[in-house]
């Protein structure tokens, strides 16, 4: 039988404490819960086993992977070796906070093959640290990038965040001038004030002061020409990697690849359905597995994979799409000839691609190509 490439994204809801900005569907759980989720999850992972299935990559998300026992991590990991076909060169991603990563969860995580982190480290200023409900500083991201270095992690991600209350240009290039000697990839979002957050509600009483959206932009297109400088590209709108380490796992969303979700409101995109687990911990842990498939029609077909396409420099693939019957050169010939003249995109080997100068306007350039 043939071999069918997936992805596998596992997420660990826990976390010691709430940041402001964060709506993700995580939180701080008693321990009998956690241990009720693991087992759960561990079921999950196994109702669903294929070795038909050749993982590509892995990656443990949150939530705040580090927050919890390294012995939930191998039971995990173990169990998706046991009942899948994981690839030899499949990149293993877990996410980790600094102030829950420890030498020794570093030291399992390689006996657990993990051989990429990524660290929400946000920002090295301890002001804009405090001002978002970061409970690390400075300091502990840095010796946590360090202690990872030491125990022999090459493939390091850290998070990084535009617009953060009390930042400027000068802090948030301090904190990536520091970043670049430690990691092999940035990952860097603007901030979005999440409806039913603690910040948003800040903001709402004045306690502090949204950094508006064109200073975001401003910030961003300066952070780019600087990360040029050293080598790390920008590969799609919010990531920058080194030669050799773009994250094989996000690039396979945007190339909209099949993934396997598991645990607590995950999704899975597998044959073209999509389904999602429920994101309410009690019915998660008394479910059967068993959940609502949506097909994709060929009309979600064709704009999911512009505009996911679109944000990275692989852009669109002019023949797939012609293939699932939308034939965009003849569809949209005026307006890509437009674009093309003013210099927004270029068709080259059967793509379309975004030039990365006009990235700040994608969502016009979208809306002009969909059908």
């Amino acid at each position: 039988m043939t071999m069918i490439d997936t992805m596998i994204y596992v997420h660990i809801p826990f976390c010691d404490s709430k940041c402001f900005y964060c709506n993700f569907v995580s939180g701080i759980y008693k321990d009998d819960i956690k241990e009720k989720y693991f087992k759960k999850l561990n079921e999950e992972i196994e109702y669903h086993k294929n070795k038909n299935y050749n993982v590509t990559s892995i990656y443990i998300g949150g939530g705040t992977p580090s927050s919890v026992s390294t012995k939930y991590i191998g039971e995990i990991l173990k169990n998706i070796f046991k009942n899948y076909f994981v690839s030899d060169n499949a990149e293993i991603t877990i996410e980790a906070n600094p102030c829950s990563l420890t030498k020794e969860k570093l030291q399992d995580y390689k006996k657990f093959n993990i051989n990429r982190l990524s660290i929400g480290v946000q920002s090295l200023n301890n002001k804009c640290l405090k001002t978002i409900g970061r409970k690390h500083t400075k300091n502990q991201a840095i010796n946590a990038l360090k202690m990872a270095k030491s125990c022999g992690f090459k493939n390091i991600n850290a998070d990084v965040l535009i617009g953060i209350p009390n930042q400027n240009y000068a802090k948030l290039k301090s904190t990536v001038r520091i970043l670049k000697k430690f990691v092999t990839h940035l990952s860097a979002y603007m901030l979005i004030n999440e409806p039913n957050t603690k910040l948003t509600k800040m903001l709402e009483n004045n306690e502090v002061k949204v950094v508006n959206e064109d200073t975001c932009v401003n910030y961003y297109n300066k952070l780019v020409k600087y990360l040029n400088k050293f080598n790390f590209k920008r590969y799609e709108i919010s990531n920058f990697a080194l030669k050799g380490f773009t994250c094989k796992h996000n690039l396979g969303y945007w190339q909209g690849n099949n993934y396997l979700g598991f645990g607590l409101s995950s999704h899975s995109y597998f044959n073209n359905e999509r389904y999602q687990n429920s994101s309410v911990m009690a019915k998660y842990l008394d479910s059967d597995f068993e959940v609502e498939k949506h097909k994709l029609t060929k009309e979600e077909m064709i704009e999911e994979h512009i505009m996911l396409g679109l944000r990275t420099i692989y852009g669109v693939d002019i023949q797939y799409l012609k293939s699932i019957g939308y034939d965009i050169l003849s569809s949209k010939k005026d307006e890509i000839a437009l674009l093309e003249k003013n210099n927004f995109i270029t068709v080259v080997k059967n793509r379309i691609v975004v030039n990365q100068d006009k990235w700040g306007v994608i969502n016009q350039i979208i809306l002009k190509l969909l059908p």
